[in-house]
Order: structure tokens, then sequence, then C-alpha cells
């Protein structure tokens, strides 16, 4: 993974919350309301196959983000997902209709933008000017699970975040991944605390597919939801995707 490509994903995310006039450190509610409304994208969240977690369709007049919207998936994921294709979206990444699988999601991937995408939507969930103030030596799971809930995010997010930004130790990193990964501790610790899940949109979605406003009576609405015949490209688009 290259430096370089790590802090330019860190970069654009920090400048994308400036240009949408949001808090530099604060959670997002709704990150969906974030990206239809102010960054202008519009969402579809359908099923996917399960090892499809997102796409990015650059269009000529736009970016139309893709989530997976099965019941698999954890509302932490899909916003995750929706973070990622933002940050393919906004880095003007080249692409039709690229899919990211949850292989790539998880960091296991060394395509530049990718880890660009990776990084933006790292910083963009979780900014590094909020942890910095939150952390103060070795977090604890208790620490992390409550982290994880105020930032809408998962746990293990948080911890790959400390990882990244140098705010846990080796040793300390390696045993809340295994609390976390193996023994499931963070569960428990969620319960103990009395914290609620963050109440993002995203999260609510129950009829699938969902389609932005701005899709409505589109030809890609049509295709999805079989309502009449649609133009060529875009019946292949989304048969390519939903394969």
């Amino acid at each position: 993974m290259a430096r370089i490509d790590v802090n330019r994903g860190a970069k654009r995310a920090r400048e994308a919350r400036a240009a949408l006039g949001l808090d530099p450190a604060g959670p997002l509610p709704c990150l969906l309301t974030v990206v239809e409304q102010r960054a202008g994208h519009p969402v579809v969240v359908t099923a996917l196959p399960d090892e499809v977690a997102g796409a990015c369709s650059r269009q000529p007049d736009g970016a139309v983000l893709w989530v997976n919207g099965s019941r698999s998936q954890s509302p932490q994921r899909r916003r995750f997902t929706l973070a990622h294709e933002l940050g393919h979206a906004w880095c003007a990444h080249d692409g039709l209709l690229e899919v990211d699988t949850f292989a790539t999601l998880n960091g296991r991937t060394s395509n530049p933008f990718e880890v660009q995408a990776n990084t933006f939507a790292a910083e963009f969930l979780v900014p590094r000017a909020a942890l910095e103030e939150l952390v103060d030596g070795d977090p604890t799971l208790d620490e992390t699970v409550m982290i994880a809930a105020h930032f809408g995010v998962s746990a293990i997010m948080v911890v790959y975040r400390f990882k990244q930004l140098g705010l846990a130790s080796g040793r300390r990193a390696d045993q809340l991944e295994r609390e976390i990964l193996e023994d499931e501790l963070h569960h428990d610790v969620f319960r103990r605390l009395g914290l609620r899940p963050m109440d993002d949109r995203l999260a609510r979605i129950r009829h699938l597919p969902y389609l932005s406003p701005a899709l409505q009576g589109s030809a890609l609405a049509a295709a999805l939801r079989g309502e009449g015949p649609a133009d060529a490209g875009v019946a292949d688009a989304v048969g390519r995707l939903l394969a």
C-alpha cells in the first residue's frame, strides 16, 4: 500500500468535509442525506451478489453510487461502502461500473484507486482530528465500542483507524482485534453500556431497490424495477453488476 495514496485519500476526505460544510471532526448522523443532498450524487441500494459491496457508476453528468442492501449487510458496513463509493466519485476515479468487493473494502488491495477510496471512507467517517482528541494512551475495548457507536461504524474499523494513525500500540491493537473478531466481546460491551445504533436512513431502508429521488422516472429505475424496456447501455450495465 503506497503511503502517497493513503495520504491522498485522507486529504480528499478532509477537503470533502470542508466543501460540503460539515464539521471537520463530528459524526455524520445520516450519510445517505449527506451524499444525496450535499454531494449531489444519487444512490441505489439494492440486493447485490454476496461478494459485492457496491460500485461507483461514472456517467457524463456525474456518478451513481451503488450499495449492497441485502439483509446480511450491517448498517455499519453499508455506511462504509457508501463512503467508499463517494470517495471514488470525489477523487474522480475512472470507471464506467467498477464493482467493489468486500475484500477490497477490507483493505486487501494494492490498487491505488481502491487504497484512496478506503482511506477516504475512513477519514470521512472517523476523522483523525476527532480520534486524536478522544484517545489518550492505549484505548480500552469499552472506549473502542463507544467511539464506533458515536461515529456509526464497526468496532473493528475503529481498531484499524487506531493502527493506521498510531493511536494504539501494536500489542493493544492485536488484543482488540482478538476481542472483536475472535471473541466477539464488543456485542456485550455495546449492550452493557446502553449504546444505540446510529439512526442513518441507510439502516431504515426496508424495501429494495431504493433509488434516490433524482433517479425516479429514469431508465435506470425502469431497468431495476422491470417496469418497462430500458436503454441497451443501461440494461447491460445493470446486468453486469447484478450478475
